[in-house]
């Protein structure tokens, strides 16, 4: 790996030793780290391509090389424990990543325990979407208010589901896999190995191809400020709403967080999405008291999220 030029601190670190978890969030396009204190405050912040795991050998020992240097880079901090966010499945135990089709390097690849050998911290992993989510609950104050969930309309369908003070992992840890329940009669090939995934429908992939095929004269980022109203649109956001009313159906959720690169996109028809699942909802409950928050566009909120966690499950928050 090539030496690494740190920008500047977000906020002064003091000289002291102050105490500091480490955050991590890894995309198929990029990687993100920082520094999160116990209050919750993100003290540092870097991104660059994810292509630094994987261009030059093996993708695990980068990573352990590379917060090895980041830790180094804050020589006046100690590092209380470091938390990972990939785009995928996690096992129970938080430890291995079981497959993830955008980053070359970690499909069933224990993790945790190498790191924490190497850096003798505790390390935690968990899918993205749940340390996204972690972030909006500790800003909306949510933690211990019943059930939460998370929708992110991305380059997939992402989701997360919060009970009280913990997200629901399932036997395995592959609960909450929204995006791959089936769609009655469709047979599209989803790259999980099922066929007829409602990812394959409802994704920012899908809304890339609708663009391309149907609306290629305008420009991406433009195409709900100008096509919001058109059938092929509003049958996108149908789709979407499905699967969201889906599993309101299912949980009656006590919140509803709504989030991820397409909703953030400009025009974005949040009534219209709200009404599509308020019309597929149970009536009259839970469609009549649905409570809806948006995740704000921020780069930095996996980051956070990771490092909320650590400070959650590994050290008690001081009051």
């Amino acid at each position: 790996m090539q030496s690494i030029d740190w920008e500047k601190p977000m906020n002064n670190i003091e000289r002291n030793k102050e105490e500091y978890a480490i955050g991590i969030d890894i995309g198929g396009t990029n990687f993100r780290i920082g520094l999160v204190s116990a209050s919750g405050e993100l003290a540092h912040f870097h991104i660059e391509s994810s292509r630094v795991l994987y261009e030059n050998g093996d993708s695990l020992s980068n990573l352990i090389r590379y917060v090895e240097s980041y830790r180094a880079s804050h020589p006046n901090i100690v590092v209380k424990g470091i938390g990972i966010g990939f785009p995928s499945v996690i096992s129970k135990d938080k430890k291995t990543v079981y497959a993830t089709t955008n980053i070359a390097g970690f499909d069933q690849v224990n993790v945790a325990d190498p790191m924490e050998k190497a850096l003798k911290v505790p390390v935690l992993l968990d899918n993205d979407v749940n340390y996204l989510l972690l972030t909006e609950i500790v800003k909306h104050k949510l933690d211990g208010q019943g059930i939460v969930l998370g929708f992110y309309l991305g380059t997939g369908l992402g989701n997360a589901i919060y009970y009280q003070d913990h997200f629901i992992a399932g036997k395995h840890g592959s609960a909450a896999e929204l995006g791959h329940i089936p769609v009655l009669g469709a047979q599209d090939a989803c790259p999980c190995g099922n066929n007829g995934c409602i990812e394959m429908y409802a994704s920012g992939k899908t809304l890339q191809k609708l663009h391309e095929e149907n609306f290629a004269d305008t420009p991406f980022e433009e195409l709900f400020v100008r096509h919001a109203q058109d059938e092929l649109i509003v049958s996108f956001l149908d789709t979407f709403a499905i699967a969201i009313a889906t599993e309101v159906n299912l949980l009656d959720p006590d919140y509803v967080i709504l989030g991820g690169g397409v909703l953030q996109m400009k025009g974005f028809p949040k009534t219209v999405l709200e009404a599509a699942v308020y019309r597929y909802a149970r009536k009259p409950y839970p469609a009549e008291d649905l409570n809806f928050l948006y995740a704000a566009e921020n780069q930095e909120a996996g980051v956070l999220g990771a490092g909320h966690q650590v400070w959650k499950q590994f050290i008690p928050i001081r009051k």
